[in-house]
């Protein structure tokens, strides 16, 4: 019985030739992705543009779904490779049958005109043998010869006649055998190109899903490329002026710094230090640290940060309480720190200590006022090089940068 594979099993072909791959990522999952990246950018760099931190997002997005996009491409090829090879191989198998297929047609025509000749030859001595009863005239007329001759001789020929009807009917069962052989071997064939008909279309059909999916692996391939070029392009472009952006930051921060280090040399001078009780507490109680202090790697310029304080999640309009008892070393504009104030507590263990509070919508206090421990000196926003509502807040110990935690904790 003959098992022909039916077009309605393609799909259960297909799923063997080609790769497993997995579930398409949903584009809003991606696109919450990017955003999420972009927020972590802007808290962690302050001044960060939203849109340069956008392609940064990107361009990190498009080199995490590289490797995956080349595996998925890769596959995609091998399955290509793997379907054009079954349907070469079956290209060939169906051309060796059928070229079978014709020599047997051949044979047997060629078998057929030979049984007829055969027949011919039987049908005639069959007519003979009857007519003579038994005897065919051939075989008569050798006897007949055999007469005059010596028996010897005459036997022989009637013998030779014998043998060579004799082989005229063999010709003709051995002919009709093997032209029954090749008729059967034919049938055999002519199924076997009928199935291998189906297989190849089945072949075909795989070929041309791999092709399909090949492409689709490739242009998404080459989009994620190209997002990522483009991306690293813009980054590469933007480089020189966030590099002087960021030496400008460096240079104000060394400014207020030492404006603080100044400030506290003179009123020490004039004996007008205040000592507050040496104990800070946090200006933002209760509202989440969004960036911590320390250094990071700068995602355009790829060279080390510091992020000079800690950043609260304070939403606008928060009352900012000072941290300890002070002085108001400065209040007002300070550029990319926006409104800002600076209080100097004192000495705290031997080691002169000033707070800062900076990107303030409103301030309330003034250069030189003095401030108690919780007392409200600003109102919290957004202001200079700032990406959203919070408090980005710094310890300076002896006029210099310091993890603020250690002392508000």
């Amino acid at each position: 019985m003959r098992h022909r594979l039916p077009l309605a099993l393609t799909a259960a072909a297909l799923a063997i030739i080609m790769p497993v791959t997995s579930v398409a990522a949903n584009p809003r999952d991606d696109k919450s992705k990017v955003d999420d990246r972009v927020k972590e950018l802007q808290q962690e760099f302050e001044g960060l543009d939203k849109d340069l931190a956008r392609v940064i997002a990107e361009r990190d997005d498009a080199q995490e779904r590289l490797p995956d996009a080349e595996k998925a491409s890769k596959q995609a090829d091998d399955a290509l490779s793997e379907a054009i090879q079954k349907d070469d191989a079956m290209a060939a198998r169906l051309t060796s049958a059928e070229n079978a297929q014709t020599d047997l047609k051949s044979s047997i025509k060629d078998g057929a005109e030979e049984i007829e000749k055969h027949k011919t030859s039987a049908a005639r001595i069959g007519r003979q043998a009857y007519q003579n009863s038994g005897i065919t005239s051939d075989l008569a007329m050798l006897l007949q010869m055999a007469e005059g001759t010596s028996a010897d001789g005459g036997i022989g020929r009637v013998d030779s006649a014998v043998r060579s009807q004799q082989r005229t009917i063999d010709d003709l069962s051995a002919q009709r055998s093997v032209n029954k052989n090749n008729e059967e071997r034919l049938s055999g064939v002519t199924d076997e190109i009928s199935d291998l008909k189906d297989e190849a279309a089945e072949a075909v059909l795989a070929k041309e899903a791999a092709q399909t999916d090949a492409r689709k692996k490739a242009d998404s391939l080459n989009d994620i490329i190209s997002a990522k070029d483009d991306a690293e392009k813009t980054i590469s472009d933007n480089k020189s002026k966030t590099e002087k952006q960021l030496q400008e930051e460096k240079d104000e921060q060394d400014r207020l710094a030492k404006k603080v280090r100044d400030w506290e040399k003179e009123q020490e001078k004039k004996g007008k230090f205040v000592y507050g009780d040496g104990v800070l507490a946090n200006p933002a109680k209760g509202y989440p640290i969004t960036s911590p202090f320390g250094y990071r790697i700068h995602p355009i310029t790829g060279a080390k940060k510091l992020h000079s304080g800690t950043d609260f999640g304070v939403p606008c309009g928060t009352p900012i309480r000072a941290a300890g008892d002070g002085i108001v070393v400065t209040s007002g504009w300070t550029g990319g720190y926006g409104n800002r104030v600076v209080i100097s507590h004192g000495k705290i263990k031997g080691n002169s200590i000033a707070s800062t509070y900076n990107h303030n919508t409103k301030l309330r206090v003034h250069d030189g006022q003095k401030v108690k421990k919780g007392q409200v000196i600003s109102v919290s926003g957004t202001t200079g090089a700032s990406t959203g509502c919070h408090l980005h807040f710094e310890i300076m110990k002896n006029g210099g940068y310091v993890n603020p935690m250690p002392y508000i904790s």
